[in-house]
């Protein structure tokens, strides 16, 4: 883990980004607070592929009353 002053990670930002996208913890300390620096995954990274508009076509089916009104529901209608 690395641990620096805001500071230090204001002079070295890119060494600590590099550090945090190779998986090491990093660590700034600022007064008496302090936050970790983590990497945040692209959505290929996090889906492992790029989605692909239209990609489900032909998988969904949408039954034709699916929007009728429910018998369980009957007694609200006007």
């Amino acid at each position: 883990m690395v641990q620096v002053t805001l500071d230090e990670a204001l002079a070295r930002l890119d060494e600590l980004m590099g550090a945090a996208r190779g998986g090491e913890a990093v660590v700034i300390v600022h007064g008496g607070a302090a936050v970790q620096l983590v990497p945040v995954p692209t959505p290929a990274e996090s889906h492992g592929r790029r989605r692909k508009a239209g990609g489900a076509a032909g998988q969904i089916w949408m039954a034709p009353d699916f929007d009728a009104p429910l018998d369980d529901f009957a007694e609200y209608e006007r």
